[in-house]
């Protein structure tokens, strides 16, 4: 999806706005994208969500702002009532959508450490599996020495590729939390950004 894309499916959304602050939404959005650039296109649709996330809180801020201001005359406290209104419609599918992302989201991220932990775990079976190879080696040795040298080898390399997975397993670790951690502190910039 392109800037013009995003427009158009935004403007779409929108449409059922007053004048005053559909002009106003589309002006912000436009500024955003010029501000941008057209280099980081992709990185400003990706940080506004889809044109449907967008209206919806574009409709949630304005029902709030509505909210707080006293109505001067019948025509713009029909417009405050009616952008409630389409900001309650809005609610039913807005919040089943954003706890079924946060529930995936979560689900995925449980599902990555799952899986670490269980080839660390695996990592950890091969790194044992190497001295106790070794010590069958030896109970040998008097009755074949090429099964102890094999028992012997066999338990070098185990824990060898045991060291090796064990290393790279935790280097994976600390990259899947860094890349984490720095997931949700920009959620949080994001968030705080928006409520500014």
């Amino acid at each position: 999806m392109n800037r013009q894309e995003y427009m158009k499916q935004l403007k779409e959304q929108l449409k059922r706005l007053p004048k005053e602050d559909f002009a106003r939404a589309v002006e912000y959005y436009e500024e955003y994208f010029a501000e941008a650039g057209e280099e980081n296109e992709a990185k400003a649709i990706e940080d506004l969500g889809s044109p449907k996330e967008a209206a919806d809180q574009i409709i949630c801020d304005m029902a709030l702002n509505y909210s707080k201001k006293p109505v001067k005359d019948v025509r713009s406290g029909i417009n405050g009532l009616w952008v409630a209104v389409l900001a309650l419609f809005a609610v039913p599918i807005a919040l089943p959508l954003l706890f079924s992302g946060v529930a995936l989201v979560i689900a995925a991220l449980v599902a990555v450490w799952a899986l670490l932990l269980a080839l660390l775990v695996m990592a950890g079976c091969v790194v044992i599996a190497g001295p106790l190879t070794m010590i069958a080696g030896f109970s040998v040795i008097t009755k074949s020495f090429p099964v102890f040298l094999c028992c012997v080898g066999m338990g070098f390399m185990h824990i060898g590729i045991g060291a090796a997975l064990t290393f790279g397993i935790y280097l994976l670790c600390r990259r899947l939390m860094g890349w984490t951690l720095h997931g949700i502190a920009r959620l949080i910039r994001k968030e705080g950004k928006k409520h500014a």
